[in-house]
């Protein structure tokens, strides 16, 4: 599995845990801190309930390396809530080692429109 694989599968497993309010194991995994939980139960909760897409090909992950090396970002467009696409997206950082062959920090960087 590429490095950019390993990257698209844990922001699904990501949105997984979120669509299944599993915010407990999210903080223990370090993919969010208490802000972010809370502002992140404060939008989610302005939209409805939080689903997954019908399918997975419904399911939109682009993957940036970003230009100064330091490593990559995801997002999720567009989240589902109620069953409906919206317009609503999902950031998610990775951090990898220098030789980019390993994942060394992931998390959720922010949720926006």
């Amino acid at each position: 599995m590429s490095l950019e694989e390993k990257i698209v599968q844990l922001t699904k497993e990501t949105l997984v845990d979120l669509v299944n309010l599993r915010y407990n194991k999210l903080k223990e995994e370090n993919k969010i801190n208490d802000e972010t939980e809370e502002f992140l139960k404060e939008v989610i909760q302005m939209q409805g309930i939080l689903t997954l897409p019908p399918s997975d090909e419904e399911m939109d992950i682009d993957v940036y390396e970003y230009n100064d090396n330091s490593g990559f970002g995801t997002e999720i467009r567009f989240l589902w809530f109620d069953d409906e696409e919206s317009p609503i997206v999902l950031f998610c950082e990775a951090k990898t080692n220098a030789e980019k062959t390993e994942i060394t920090e992931f998390y959720i960087e922010t949720i926006d429109v």
